[in-house]
């Protein structure tokens, strides 16, 4: 009978000691499968090349300060913004004129041309069609980034 008693005991702390262990394992599972669900469906918006000396960017900002960024474009910059599918932003300030490509521009964005001497920007579909001329303007404008592959800041 003490036999059986103790083999009782022992079965019951075996199995109270790893249920805890499973229900947490579990848990585990369950948050990184959301937070690998929320990292599937965000992406980054790429500029190719991206010059980091006069060139300037800002990932993950909400609405409020990616309009504040575009709004305070500098001067001499083409400046836009491409969300990231989160609710976040990524901001590029573009200063040299060399022919870009886009990567992860998807979506509603905005562009504001703060550049000088009437320089214009293009922005370009996949077989390098201007689809947008963006000439210098004090507002910024929404842009439809979906049929854009190729943007020339000047």
């Amino acid at each position: 009978m003490t036999a059986i008693v103790a083999a009782l005991v022992v079965l019951v702390s075996v199995f109270s000691m790893s249920t805890p262990t499973a229900q947490a394992a579990e848990a585990t599972r369950a948050g990184a499968s959301s937070a690998a669900d929320v990292r599937a469906t965000a992406w980054t918006p790429v500029v190719s090349p991206f010059y980091t000396d006069l060139e300037r960017r800002f990932p993950n900002v909400d609405t409020e300060q990616r309009n504040l960024l575009i709004d305070l474009c500098p001067s001499k910059r083409l400046c836009v913004a491409a969300g990231e599918g989160n609710g976040l932003h990524t901001v590029y300030y573009l200063y040299y004129c060399t022919e870009r490509s886009l990567t992860n521009f998807i979506g509603d964005g905005s562009a504001k041309n703060a550049q000088t001497d009437s320089a214009t920007a293009h922005l370009l579909n996949q077989n390098r069609v201007i689809r947008v001329s963006l000439e210098p303007d004090p507002d910024p404008v929404r842009i439809d980034w979906d049929p854009i592959y190729y943007i020339d800041p000047c």
